[in-house]
């Protein structure tokens, strides 16, 4: 049975909190179904629903948490996005009613991404969240600045002094501007309260729990081949990046047929290759990711990948579920957010990355 259910709305979320498990020095397993026999010290579960219609969420996490025994973890931790993307009201509430919590934390910072709360405004890199490229995100756009209009939630709290936090009810969320404020947070919380927020938030918490057992990530990564990354991200600065490439390792999902040949036939020539979205393709992000996890699919059937690098946790979920891949065991932190696990009964690596992250230039093979 694992002591620790973690809960992340999509996959590299959940990765991120796997590779957090492992400076712990804790066991780690990331699941889309929930096993109560788990034999893990950390069960992260992935649930998709950032990817999800706002209708859809709760009958799905219904469907999920429908037979759980309640009381078989004995702490349990919400992962919602840093940025503030995805359907966190609706799923905070359910949870808060499911496991019955009376009151609930939700802090979403990452001071070390520049990402905080400063009078009631979320910043980021010190701009207001609506003026950097989250307001032009796809599919949860932020426009407005204040954190609780972001979230479409007026009645939570907004509190400052972190020394009460233990007596407020409700749903609140903590202004926090620095590293040191977060730490002064975590002495002072509870886990009678539902905690939920950001990795940064999670990190602290276990280490108060647990003692640190590795306080660097390991920059080194072996690569195997043939390696195939699929890049499912808008975000700007990766378009960059894949823009320069030589063209001979990339293939852009469009409009033409034969793609999944075109990947086969780099990957066989040069035993590297990059799949990404082209710019110029219109169509739901939706439709999109999952053309790119049929693609994939097709490609690993005929040629025998032994490491897969996906940005973008949507289209992470996508592709693991064409390839059939319930579980993964990470097994090693790159950088913050950028794991690599092992699937099970595969002889295949999966490095998952956040696409508003950067790239560590050992991962990226060009």
């Amino acid at each position: 049975m694992a002591a620790m259910l973690i809960i992340a709305d999509d996959l590299t979320g959940a990765a991120e909190i796997g590779g957090i498990a492992l400076r712990y020095n804790l066991t780690v397993d990331i699941v889309h179904r929930l096993d109560q026999n788990a034999m893990v010290d950390v069960l992260v579960l992935n649930t998709n629903t950032r990817s999800l219609a706002t209708e859809q969420v709760v009958p799905h996490l219904e469907s999920l948490f429908g037979d759980l025994d309640r009381t078989v973890f004995g702490f349990i931790y919400l992962k919602f996005d840093s940025a503030l993307r995805g359907h966190i009201a609706r799923e905070l509430v359910f949870y808060k009613d499911y496991f019955g919590f009376e009151s609930a934390v939700f802090c979403p910072v990452n001071p070390a991404l520049g990402r905080v709360i400063k009078n009631g405004h979320y910043i980021v890199n010190g701009k207001w969240i609506n003026q950097t490229s989250f307001s032009d995100d796809p599919e949860f756009p932020v426009n407005e600045s204040q954190v609780l209009a972001i979230l479409g939630t007026p009645e939570w709290k907004l509190v400052s002094d972190f020394s009460t936090i233990y007596v407020e009810t409700g749903i609140v969320v903590p202004e926090i501007e620095n590293t040191l404020q977060l730490e002064v947070l975590v002495r002072n919380i509870s886990d009678s309260k539902l905690l939920a927020g950001s990795a940064a938030f999670f990190n602290l918490l276990l280490g108060e729990k647990f003692q640190l057992y590795q306080d660097q990530t390991e920059k080194h990564v072996v690569l195997k081949y043939p390696l195939l990354y699929v890049c499912g991200s808008a975000h700007e600065d990766n378009n960059n990046r894949i823009a320069e490439v030589n063209p001979e390792y990339v293939v852009y999902l469009d409009e033409r047929d034969g793609i999944a040949k075109e990947l086969v036939q780099k990957l066989e020539a040069n035993t590297k290759a990059v799949f990404a979205v082209s710019p110029s393709l219109r169509g739901s992000a939706g439709e999109i990711r999952q053309t790119m996890a049929e693609v994939v699919a097709e490609v690993y059937d005929r040629v025998t990948i032994k490491d897969l690098v996906i940005e973008g946790g949507a289209t992470s979920y996508e592709i693991l579920m064409a390839l059939g891949i319930e579980a993964m065991t990470p097994v090693q932190e790159i950088q913050p957010g950028l794991i690599k696990s092992k699937v099970k009964d595969k002889e295949l690596f999966v490095t998952l990355k956040p696409g508003s992250y950067p790239w560590t230039n050992e991962l990226w093979a060009f």
